[in-house]
């Protein structure tokens, strides 16, 4: 997928956002990902300030973030994904900073995800498969199958070798075979890929990998492992304690006598620039 691909879908989801934002209360919930760009604009900007447009529809105007999901109008700050406002910042926690997969009628296996486990609440797991951060949370993910089901979702984003590392794995799910999806489970769990071709598949569907990859973009996903817990909270790189995350566990407060570096235990693996 071209990056003018994902660009025209965001600013198809950014239309969808304007539309709701003028109607909140006549657009179904259930529109909010599925929709098509309803309105005309009349212009659009983008401002000095990062992720944020300034949109101009006859005679309205409002503020997209580059997302589509929160919008600014008529004196108002809403989540465009959930269809709530934002007043106070204690909002900020509560709607801003979650994800539900739910209202956006998102799938996991529509992204190609490997299932791990078989628990009540679900997971969504965002993973490079040759990140050393993943790997931690895939290992500690093992012993929580039975509270949870993970979905991990591949995303190519540590250069070259992974993006064929995933689209070998991804073509290997497409198949009906039940041993072929078994496989790619243990080789991610283990991050064992030795012996995969290097030469693209002749017959492969990649539309799986296409949405994770759009998704990504939509999440704004800085690097991996992201996480998407059944209660919506997001996580960006390995939590320290993967099963008290998960609970929503409040953190220790640390002690005075020390300063422990969690910036370096909690490093995601960023995008490689070429």
């Amino acid at each position: 997928m071209t990056v003018r691909q994902i660009s025209v879908l965001i600013a198809t989801l950014i239309g969808t956002s304007i539309a709701l934002a003028a109607n909140p209360q006549k657009q179904p919930v259930s529109d909010i990902a599925a929709g098509l760009l309803s309105i005309k604009i009349d212009g659009m900007q983008d401002l000095p300030i990062s992720g944020l447009k300034m949109v101009k529809s006859g005679e309205q105007t409002m503020f997209i973030s580059s997302n589509g999901r929160f919008a600014f109008y008529g004196g108002k700050l809403m989540d465009i994904w959930t269809q709530q406002e934002i007043k106070e910042l204690a909002d900020i926690d509560k709607i801003a900073n979650r994800i539900d997969l739910s209202r956006m009628k998102l799938k996991a296996d529509d992204l190609g995800a490997v299932t791990v486990g078989h628990g009540k609440g679900q997971v969504l797991v965002f993973i490079d498969p040759r990140c050393p951060y993943c790997g931690k949370v895939m290992k500690d993910l093992q012993a929580l199958q039975d509270q949870y089901t993970f979905k991990l979702v591949m995303v190519p984003i540590l250069g070259p070798e992974s993006q064929n590392i995933v689209v070998q794995l991804t073509c290997q799910l497409g198949t009906s075979e039940t041993k072929a999806k078994d496989t790619v489970r243990e080789r991610l769990l283990k991050q064992d890929y030795a012996g995969l071709p290097t030469e693209p598949p002749v017959q492969c569907n990649k539309e799986p990998l296409q949405k994770a990859v759009v998704t990504a973009k939509l999440f704004d996903l800085k690097g991996v492992p992201f996480l998407i817990a059944p209660d919506g909270r997001t996580h960006s790189g390995a939590p320290e304690v993967l099963a008290d995350w998960l609970a929503d566990k409040p953190k220790p407060s640390p002690s005075l006598a020390t300063t422990p570096d969690t910036n370096a235990q909690n490093t995601n693996a960023t995008e490689k620039k070429p």
